[in-house]
């Protein structure tokens, strides 16, 4: 299936192209200078290429952690009865040593602790 796409785009493509020598010398000429003014963007907009460059890495740092996390959660899924894994750990993180933190306690509260603090004074002779 994938042949039969590629063949019908590329017979488009062709289709397309013309067929006068003028037309095509001029096609030419425009698909040299915009690939000449492609690969040369970065030496005219060196600002703009830096720029971009730490976006990108910050963006795949974004994805990385995504995918790690991703990754967790799907093989965490399956131990419900277990103790939790910690899922993904930021970089700065990484290479620490955690003390585990055991679950809370539950039904601590003493007798004195329930009871409460104020009450309303009754009235007298109401």
């Amino acid at each position: 299936m994938f042949l039969i796409r590629l063949a019908f785009w590329l017979g488009l493509a062709v289709l397309l192209l013309p067929t006068d020598e003028r037309q095509q010398a001029r096609l030419y000429g425009t698909a040299v200078a915009t690939v000449e003014r492609v690969s040369t963007f970065c030496d005219r907009h060196a600002k703009v290429c830096s720029g971009s460059t730490e976006m990108w890495a910050t963006f795949v740092k974004k994805a990385e952690f995504g995918a790690r996390l991703a990754v967790d959660l799907v093989s965490n899924a399956g131990s419900k009865g277990e103790e939790a894994q910690p899922l993904v750990q930021p970089a700065a993180a990484r290479g620490r040593s955690e003390a585990r933190l055991s679950a809370p306690a539950r039904n601590t509260l003493t007798p004195s602790d329930l009871a409460p603090v104020w009450r309303n004074p009754q009235r007298a002779g109401g």
